[in-house]
């Protein structure tokens, strides 16, 4: 009887671990890299074991951008809860945080990297990720001005975020605060 005869199943562990070695692989190599094969290596699974979880490479990368997409939609409905019900500007309050919530696992460079190279080469995730963030915007009002200055901090959130993936401006955390509190108080302003 083989080693993996003797181990203990634990499925969730091993999708877990299959799919950080796809998130590792995707990130340090590209898309092209992750296959069957190259993931059942790195992770020292059997190909037949890895296709237990996932059938194929678009499985896999399914699987991740699901992941990711999770991990967004946690850390956005964490910074959704401290922001007061009825207030005006609060689900772009709340992308703003998410945004640049530090402690996250979709804000961790790997991960913001792993979502960018899945938009960029998956039509699916880029409408997803659209998909969802049209439902954002549809809780910033009638009032096309307000709803616009809100966009622009939305958007000035989504500079901050692929800045620091691409380690274009690197900043202290006393001036990440700043930066954070100024496009909350220009949100409160288009308010």
């Amino acid at each position: 009887m083989t080693e993996a005869h003797r181990r203990q199943k634990h499925p969730e562990l091993v999708r877990s671990q299959l799919l950080a070695v796809v998130r590792t692989l995707l990130v340090e190599q590209g898309p092209h890299a992750v296959t069957l094969d190259a993931v059942s290596t790195r992770a020292g699974v059997t190909k037949g074991g890895l296709q237990h979880h996932f059938r194929s490479k678009q499985a896999l990368l399914d699987a991740l951008n699901d992941q990711l997409f999770e991990e967004f939609l946690q850390g956005y409905a964490r910074a959704l809860a401290l922001e007061e019900e009825g207030r005006p500007g609060r689900h772009a309050r709340a992308y703003i945080r998410t945004a640049f919530d530090g402690f996250s696992d979709c804000n961790r460079v790997e991960a913001q990297r792993a979502i960018g190279l899945l938009a960029l080469t998956l039509p699916a995730a880029r409408e997803r990720w659209s998909a969802e963030m049209q439902k954002a915007l549809a809780h910033d009002g009638d009032d096309l001005r307000m709803a616009d200055r809100l966009l622009a901090c939305r958007m000035a959130a989504d500079g901050y975020w692929f800045s620091q993936m691409l380690d274009v401006y690197p900043m202290d955390e006393a001036r990440r605060t700043r930066v954070l509190q100024t496009l909350l108080n220009l949100c409160d302003g288009a308010t």
